[in-house]
């Protein structure tokens, strides 16, 4: 088996490519169209072509927690459809996160096609019969959706040159040629004997087929100390705010030959903002030594900006935002 994944900006013509590419090398193409064509089979209606390479910021506040069920399954199917394809065939897969479904899959080529903006800008207003004011929006809004469904999904920068072998540009290289570029880059791949005859085992396959853990805004996934922080970086995400969990301890207190008695490490740093965020799911009378604490910390830190949520407050933007607490 071999795979080829193609990530484009819009209007690079990087669908025509996908296509040639799979003539080329007689691989089967898995796309939007035939994708959805399939999945009839799993239980997926079109409905579910919502979440197609896009993210789901925009929808109602009220919807989100069932949305984002739907969103879950759907492409918990998307890529256990794409990886029992892979199994029994050669592919060329243009978009749908492929770069990382199958990131640390050997035999797979990554390629990313661009083009400068006048060229996308051309190619847009032919194809859809724009003017260029409204074609500069459309290629901003496509681009920003696929950069945030990566992010979203998998938590990967689309932009991240890590994630690609090659690196073609359509303003360049015309389609044809750089259909002809990936089919030579594939067959030295072949040839260096990069090959295997079989997937990752199973537990890889866990890993890198479904859908990725919360990961803050450098990309890791921390290991929360309550349910209730997961459930607020969830939240953070949804708005697309960036934040890192527990990035920094403030001392407070010092003993005479002073070692640190007494520090602090607020939950969450909104680096945007500049604000740390403390979460406190206890009751209020129960909190006193966390008030405490802030209290000393701006006394000795007053350039620092922090805010407390306590539980009250907390569970009343989960239930706003319709999302579910987990713990107590």
């Amino acid at each position: 088996m071999a795979v080829i994944t193609i990530s484009r900006q819009f209007g690079s013509g990087g669908e025509e490519v996908a296509r040639l590419v799979a003539e080329k090398k007689r691989y089967l193409l898995v796309n939007k169209a035939m994708i959805l064509e399939n999945l009839r089979s799993y239980g997926i209606s079109d409905d579910f072509d919502q979440f197609d390479e896009k993210n789901i910021r925009n929808i109602d506040r009220a919807e989100y927690r069932e949305l984002e069920k739907k969103r879950r399954h759907y492409l918990k199917t998307i890529h256990n459809f794409i990886y029992d394809l892979a199994i029994r065939e050669n592919l060329v897969i243009l978009g749908r996160g492929g770069q990382v479904l199958f990131k640390d899959f050997p035999p797979a080529l990554h390629v990313k096609i661009i083009a400068p903006l006048k060229c996308r800008l051309r190619t847009v207003c032919k194809s859809y019969g724009l003017d260029e004011a409204v074609a500069a929006r459309l290629i901003e809004e496509k681009d920003r959706d696929r950069q945030d469904y990566l992010r979203q999904i998998f938590g990967y920068d689309w932009l991240d040159l890590d994630l690609y072998h090659l690196v073609i540009n359509t303003g360049i290289f015309g389609l044809e040629e750089a259909a002809l570029l990936i089919v030579n880059a594939a067959k030295v791949k072949e040839e260096t004997g990069n090959v295997l005859n079989s997937l990752p085992d199973a537990k890889i396959q866990e890993q890198n087929f479904t859908v990725s853990q919360v990961q803050d805004a450098k990309g890791n996934a921390p290991s929360f100390a309550h349910p209730s922080e997961e459930e607020f970086a969830k939240m953070l995400d949804f708005y697309q705010i960036k934040w890192l969990y527990e990035p920094k301890t403030f001392p407070l207190e010092w003993d005479s030959e002073g070692n640190i008695t007494v520090a602090f490490a607020p939950d969450f740093y909104l680096p945007e903002q500049d604000l740390y965020v403390e979460l406190t799911t206890q009751k209020q009378k129960l909190v006193w030594k966390k008030n405490k604490k802030i209290r000393r910390l701006r006394e000795i830190y007053p350039h620092v900006k922090i805010k407390i949520i306590y539980g009250r407050d907390y569970r009343g933007l989960l239930q706003k935002y319709g999302i579910e607490e987990k713990g107590e």
